[in-house]
């Protein structure tokens, strides 16, 4: 009994072998078989991890080319390691043999047909189950004991000839075919961390049609901090603003991608403390930038029933070409109130009427004042008193010819 148990576990083993055995060697021949000769594929046995290399690879030699020369502790488990060289063999959509595209004859017009595509690691599903979620790739990390950290997932791209070029350590993975001159005025490359695709070919992503949605952040359990983090190499150091490194040029870009009747940025919360805060930043060009040109195309509030701020012409279609800032009245009219918010400094209601609520001063000098006062106020009273005078002499004459004529009339 104990025999036909240990064959049995023997025959399992041998066949288990065999199987991955052939896999791998299944990959290595048919890159061969495409004409390259300078990858293999290798199954590293590792007591911590499972490597499969292809090319001359730095990890072939254990070496993590992404930490050099840090001290950083790492570990792995599985670790796929590949060499695109330019005499890799290449296929198109229907797995026939095909050339790589040249670069030169690329543009935004035939990108589609036109470009060169390659992944080291494919995950693909074909759901035809109604109502259920199909994942092809999920990353779960837990963070368990007080103080540890968890990432589901990382990403990196990165541009590093000059490590292949300038570190003989690494020069030696260089492929004989491919000539690496690194020069740092003329080196660049396009570097995308993550691109998340969304083809719909089906109804539109608007209600009531089910959503299509290219990147989904959901929070789960206790208060979480920020759903979108923008930081750079050394966002957390002491570094002057011009010395920082990888930082960004724009935060988010939208680039000709939102429908006319779409809306750039939406919140449908009912109460939030601060919309956008931006206390701590100190902006040298403006705050916020808009591009407006007459009614409807600045800042509107309560949906226009409390008024707008808006730019452009001062009418539609007049002559008058400058830039000119409009205050349009909301339903009520326009007012200015004091700092704490209890008093009422000045109303302009819808028909023009205005209303002054305090003392109202002209090139420094306050209207209706002390009459004992200075400057313009002291000659509009001596101005007021001539023409006092001169109102009393003229009633005086009037008086004194009506008095005359009756007189004249009695003789």
């Amino acid at each position: 009994m104990k025999k036909k148990r240990l064959m049995g576990l023997l025959v399992s083993a041998i066949v288990i072998s065999l199987t991955c055995y052939g896999i791998v060697s299944s990959a290595d021949e048919m890159e061969k078989g495409n004409g390259n000769t300078n990858t293999v594929l290798q199954s590293v046995p590792s007591e911590e991890a499972n490597m499969y290399i292809r090319g001359n690879h730095p990890r072939k030699d254990n070496i993590w080319l992404q930490y050099f020369p840090l001290t950083t502790a790492l570990r792995k488990n599985v670790v796929i390691s590949d060499v695109i060289t330019p005499d890799s063999q290449w296929e198109n959509w229907n797995g026939d043999t095909v050339n790589t595209h040249s670069m030169a004859n690329e543009n935004a017009e035939n990108y589609d047909d036109s470009h060169n595509h390659y992944q080291n690691l494919l995950s693909e599903v074909l759901n035809f189950s109604e109502g259920t979620n199909a994942v092809a790739v999920w990353g779960d990390s837990s963070a368990v004991v007080d103080g540890s950290k968890a990432w589901g997932g990382f990403f990196s791209a990165r541009a590093n000839a000059q490590q292949f070029s300038e570190n003989e350590q690494f020069s030696r993975y260089i492929p004989d075919n491919v000539n690496l001159e690194y020069d740092p005025s003329t080196y660049d490359t396009q570097l995308i961390g993550i691109e998340v695709d969304v083809l719909n070919g089906g109804l539109p992503g608007v209600y009531p049609n089910m959503s299509k949605t290219g990147v989904q952040i959901v929070g789960f359990g206790n208060p979480n901090s920020m759903a979108i983090e923008v930081r750079s190499e050394d966002t957390d150091k002491d570094v002057n603003d011009e010395e920082r490194r990888g930082v960004f040029e724009s935060g988010i870009y939208f680039k000709n991608s939102i429908a006319p009747y779409g809306r750039l940025l939406v919140s449908d919360l009912k109460q939030a403390r601060i919309g956008l805060d931006l206390k701590n930043t100190l902006f040298t060009e403006g705050a916020i930038q808009l591009s407006s040109q007459q009614v409807g195309t600045g800042i509107i509030y309560n949906d226009g029933a409390s008024g707008e701020i808006y730019g452009g012409e001062r009418w539609d279609g007049t002559e008058d070409q400058n830039g000119w800032l409009t205050l349009r009245a909301g339903e009520g009219g326009i007012r200015i109130v004091s700092n704490d918010n209890t008093k009422e400094l000045v109303a302009i209601d819808n028909f023009g009427g205005i209303y002054l609520n305090g003392d109202v001063y002209l090139n420094g000098e306050r209207l209706g004042g002390d009459v004992g006062g200075t400057g313009m106020m002291k000659y509009a009273f001596y101005i007021l008193c001539i023409l006092n005078v001169i109102l009393l002499c003229s009633m005086a004459v009037v008086v004194f010819h009506y008095k005359k004529g009756k007189k004249a009339e009695k003789i």
